[in-house]
């Protein structure tokens, strides 16, 4: 190539860059021009501070407007902007001010809100943001509502005495309210405040549906609330002396049964004697095993689950008992032993599925959990009641209800749950006082007088009526 061609193909190469540099310059000069011609964009000062206070479908909002003179208004959208108001701000004193406002007609859960000031002129803040939760049904439902602890229905006195579980420190209990109807039909309603434990509804009918709530003030909330009626009833009265059965108990016997079918009689003898029941008090003899179970060896006797038996024996230890082909063994732990406790020296002890309870001298109740390995399960040994010595006699109703006579002769009820707690305690019959021994038989219960006489409530049940036992 010659010299003079890559002369002028240089001089070509800085004329064309030299064209770009002109058209560069005069693109930027043309973008300076147009923002020189705008206005200077300036903000107001914005939101700050935000809180908020919930309450019952809707918000209080606090927050905190800066010293800018030129603040008119401040606009809040929530609900993703679909809604918005306008809080006009009226200012009062130099400086930082306090505004605030309640939003109504809201959803309950938590929500975000955005804040803008704008001035007159249309000028604006930046966004500030700040999310707060409204209360709703749910919420108040998920509070720690009082309970209901014991019922104590009186049938002569027409009262319904109602005991309640304590409140605590900073639980935002108010009171508790009660609804009912009276003996007139006049509704009452009596409210309970937070520091009593017991309230008398007074001329209350037997069979008659009450509502109760608790109401709240939660901490740094802006309304009470209530979570949902409960509603329970007072027990229906009834007259029954029971149906006299073609038994007969001696001071020494023991009734228990099996599978709510069969009826074991364990006597002083040691016999053990089956009967079946066909109703209205009739027993059938079914099966007799003479000296089976010797009052010498066992002091208690009951049966437990599948077709194991427990027995305490007048050593205090605990065994796992079956009866096959008429003779009753024992069946020893894992480990080859012959008993699998030892100082149940208890004076009492009441069958369940699962697990037994033992009831000492002064009335403390535990759980046993005992396995069909002659084992324990955990935790064993539980105190689940105390001051059960108040009854003169107990007896656990189809898994479900302790019943016990007091020295009045009224029939009490405990719900127990399925694991053997304790719950709440209800009166539920009076003229009790003339047995001496209560025995569970599937839905039936059986109850044998001072005489020894024996009858039997057939479908007892232990939640909804009040039995009225007639002396005969």
């Amino acid at each position: 190539m010659k010299i003079k061609d890559i002369t002028q193909g240089i001089a070509a190469s800085c004329m064309l860059l030299l064209g770009v540099l002109f058209v560069s310059c005069d693109d930027m000069d043309s973008i300076q021009r147009e923002y020189a011609d705008r206005e200077e964009q300036t903000y107001l000062g914005k939101v700050d501070s935000i809180r908020f206070s919930p309450g019952l479908g809707r918000v209080k909002i606090t927050w905190y407007i800066p010293a800018d003179p030129k603040i008119d208004r401040t606009i809040i959208y929530w609900n993703l902007r679909k809604d918005s108001l306008v809080k006009e701000f009226v200012r009062e004193v130099p400086g930082v001010q306090k505004d605030s406002v309640i939003i109504s007609n809201l959803r309950e859960g938590s929500m975000l809100f955005e804040f803008k000031n704008v001035s007159k002129e249309g000028h604006t803040s930046l966004i500030s943001s700040g999310s707060g939760t409204i209360w709703g049904q749910n919420y108040a439902d998920g509070l720690r509502s009082r309970n209901l602890t014991g019922l104590e229905y009186d049938y002569q006195r027409k009262q319904f005495k109602l005991d309640l579980s304590t409140t605590t420190p900073g639980d935002g209990v108010v009171y508790t309210e009660f609804s009912y109807p009276d003996s007139t039909g006049a509704e009452k309603l009596v409210k309970v405040d937070r520091t009593s434990n017991q309230v008398v509804l007074e001329n209350f009918p037997d069979g008659t549906e009450f509502r109760y709530r608790t109401v709240f003030y939660p901490p740094n909330g802006i309304d009470t609330l209530a979570n949902s009626y409960s509603v329970r009833s007072s027990p229906t009265a009834v007259h029954d002396p029971g149906t006299a059965a073609n038994l007969v108990s001696g001071d020494t016997l023991k009734f228990f049964e099996r599978n709510g079918d069969q009826l074991f009689e364990w006597n002083a003898k040691g016999d053990i004697k089956i009967y079946g029941f066909d109703g209205n008090g009739k027993f059938t003899l079914q099966n007799t095993y003479p000296g089976l179970v010797p009052r010498t060896t066992y002091r208690d006797l009951f049966f437990y689950d599948d077709d194991k038996f427990i027995g305490i024996g007048t050593n205090n230890n605990v065994y796992l008992l079956r009866i096959s082909n008429g003779q009753m063994s024992i069946v020893r732990t894992p480990a080859g032993v012959d008993y699998f406790g030892t100082g149940f020296s208890f004076p009492q002890f009441i069958p369940a599925v699962g697990y037994f309870f033992s009831i000492s001298a002064v009335g403390e109740i535990k759980t046993w959990l005992a396995k069909n390995d002659a084992t324990w399960g955990t935790p064993n040994g539980t105190t689940v009641g105390t001051n059960y010595n108040a009854y003169r006699m107990l007896t656990l109703f189809n898994n479900q209800s302790l019943l016990g006579v007091d020295a009045e002769g009224y029939l009490w009820a405990t719900s127990v749950t399925i694991d053997g707690v304790l719950g709440s305690r209800s009166r539920i019959g009076s003229g009790w006082g003339r047995f001496r021994n209560l025995y569970n038989f599937g839905n039936h219960l059986i109850a044998v007088d001072n005489k020894g006489k024996v009858v039997v409530f057939e479908n007892f049940t232990a939640t909804d009526k009040y039995w009225i036992v007639d002396e005969q």
